[in-house]
């Protein structure tokens, strides 16, 4: 059947209308969340999971914050007790939240029933998170299986998309000394678009960037321990995700001056 002329007159007139329609569908809005780190709250009886408490209500109070990342030593002595008071303490938050083991959360596979797997995978406004597992050999920082969960989900992610990879121990000390397995963890990001590696265990606020990647170490949020830099201020840290950057604040939850 012949086109007529009516016909491609309709279809040149729809052409840069679909044209359009079809860009606005493929680009991507741009990003603009908050979330939330906090580590080490090392919560042993009812009085240390207060403070916690505070935090999570802080946390609940602040409509920015999309989602928080426990950073490990979530518990203080890794008993059945404290799993089971921190997991009570941490479901009153009410947005999504993601655990990690620290070194105090070992024993006995108690992380894992009661929290979950030891390394996982969350996306959020076109961010990809990863939280591994840092409690591995001391010669590699992680363990093998660990290493290559990490491998297989780098794997997926497009280069440019904005990654934050999350730990309880720092990949380097001071920003610069890297642990052991720490290279190799982070040379699996070459080429990739690596926006922040964050961990706590150190108990001290710092940040570093290094070749365009921002580090960060968290104070603890406890009342059972002390910040090694004997900074009083215990709670959480914020970041902003806007267009592809990110930027950091601490959030006061509570001070608690030494002596």
């Amino acid at each position: 059947m012949p086109v007529t002329r009516s016909a491609r007159v309709v279809a040149s007139l729809l052409l840069p209308i679909l044209l359009l329609a079809l860009i606005a569908t493929t680009q991507a809005p741009a990003e603009d969340f908050w979330f939330a780190a906090i580590s080490d709250t090392h919560m042993r009886d009812e009085v240390a999971c207060e403070i916690v408490g505070e935090a999570v209500a802080s946390m609940n109070a602040d409509p920015r914050i999309a989602l928080s990342l426990w950073l490990g030593d979530i518990t203080d002595r890794s008993t059945e007790p404290e799993f089971i008071l921190s997991k009570q303490v941490l479901t009153g938050l009410q947005r999504p939240w993601h655990p990690l083991r620290g070194n105090h959360d070992l024993k006995d596979g108690l992380f894992e029933q009661y929290f979950g797997p030891q390394n996982r995978r969350v996306e959020h406004e076109g961010w990809v998170f990863l939280l591994i597992d840092t409690n591995g050999p001391k010669e590699t920082l992680i363990s093998p299986g660990t290493m290559a969960w990490l491998r297989a989900q780098v794997a997926t992610i497009a280069p440019d998309t904005p990654v934050v990879l999350a730990a309880h121990h720092p990949l380097l000390l001071g920003g610069l000394i890297p642990l052991a397995g720490a290279p190799e963890i982070l040379a699996l990001f070459d080429g990739h678009n690596l926006k922040a590696v964050l961990a706590g265990h150190l108990h001290a606020n710092m940040e570093h960037v290094r070749q365009n990647t921002l580090f960060t170490v968290n104070a603890c949020c406890a009342t059972t321990r002390a910040n090694i830099d004997h900074d009083s201020r215990r709670g959480y840290r914020l970041f902003h995700c806007r267009d592809g950057a990110l930027t950091t604040e601490f959030v006061t939850v509570r001070e608690i001056p030494e002596g």
